[in-house]
């Protein structure tokens, strides 16, 4: 794909000390999502956790944090609610859930409260969802971990027909609907599907191949170079080739980390990030875009609106 046509957005930053060190304002996170949309960007994203214990959770998802991490916790303001806020003070900039974990809420109830932001912002949503990873935050809150991709496949087969204006009855282990509809339904259209998934395991690469428009690999927090994505790539094109669906169906996404400061990338550690001049940056995007990858979501350091500004540099560069 032509660099020119690749979009680039950012993860607004929502989490306990991410704006620039320290703990925004929600009022904050959405002027952040104003500016984000002043600078060109092509989209806004929002994770979805509770609370998170970052030694215990991270080694959980495969990434081995530093020691100083272990005993540090932290949490976000809530996903859909500021999702909400953005899509009545943003009039152009697309809106992901980066994802949206469906352990916490009922199926149904998500997808009502999805069909509310497609009609608050005139069809802008990217509903991305995952099956959940940090079980800190599940013990703390009361939510059922046990088996969470079982639950997440029952839940897709009640959210998508839903998204879809149908009315129809679902009989799962988990999740059950009957003569279900959304009532009013927008008629800002379907909002794309992403399904995120960390490790490639078959049956989430499966259920990507069955029921996601777009996929997400969340590469930030290690190495962000395209080999990392290769190896992302590779189990979610042999899963959609195994159930007979177009690789090329499936577009393409990554979340990357990209410093902008003279030192480390203090957000994780971990990371190896997007470095150097403005044209160094764009150079390593145009790598992704060369894999077919459409759309990249970015964790930038500092993480400060000096930071979007030089993002929408960035991004003037690939579209000349």
């Amino acid at each position: 794909m032509e660099p020119a046509k690749l979009k680039i957005g950012v993860l607004i930053p929502t989490w306990t000390d991410s704006l620039a060190g320290r703990t925004p304002t929600l009022h904050e996170s959405l002027a952040f999502a104003r500016h984000a949309e002043s600078a060109g960007l092509d989209s806004v994203w929002l994770t979805d956790h509770l609370y998170w214990e970052a030694f215990i959770d991270f080694r959980a998802t495969g990434i081995e944090p530093p020691a100083e991490l272990e005993g540090v916790k932290g949490g976000q303001w809530e996903c859909w609610t500021t999702a909400a806020a953005i899509a009545v003070q943003t009039s152009t900039i697309d809106i992901g859930t980066l994802v949206s974990n469906t352990t916490f809420r009922n199926p149904a109830l998500l997808a009502r409260t999805a069909d509310n932001i497609m009609e608050l912002s005139d069809g802008r949503l990217i509903f991305g969802l995952g099956a959940g990873d940090f079980v800190s935050e599940h013990l703390a809150y009361g939510f059922d971990f046990e088996r969470h991709v079982s639950r997440f496949e029952n839940s897709l087969h009640i959210i998508k027909p839903l998204m879809e204006g149908k009315k129809f009855s679902y009989q799962g282990e988990f999740h059950q609907v009957e003569n279900a509809t959304l009532l009013p339904k927008s008629d800002t259209g379907t909002p794309p599907i992403l399904i995120g998934t960390l490790k490639g395991k078959p049956r989430m690469s499966r259920l990507v191949a069955e029921f996601a428009d777009m996929w997400n690999c969340m590469i930030a927090f290690g190495d962000c170079g395209v080999s990392t994505y290769d190896n992302a790539w590779a189990p979610i094109r042999e899963a959609c080739e195994r159930h007979d669906r177009d690789p090329a169906s499936v577009s393409q996404g990554a979340t990357v980390a990209i410093n902008f400061s003279d030192g480390p990338y203090e957000i994780m550690p971990t990371s190896v990030p997007f470095s150097g001049s403005a044209q160094q940056i764009a150079d390593r995007f145009a790598e992704y875009a060369a894999r077919d990858v459409r759309h990249i979501s970015t964790i930038p350091h500092p993480w400060n609106e000096e930071s979007l500004d030089k993002l929408g540099e960035i991004l003037g560069i690939l579209r000349t």
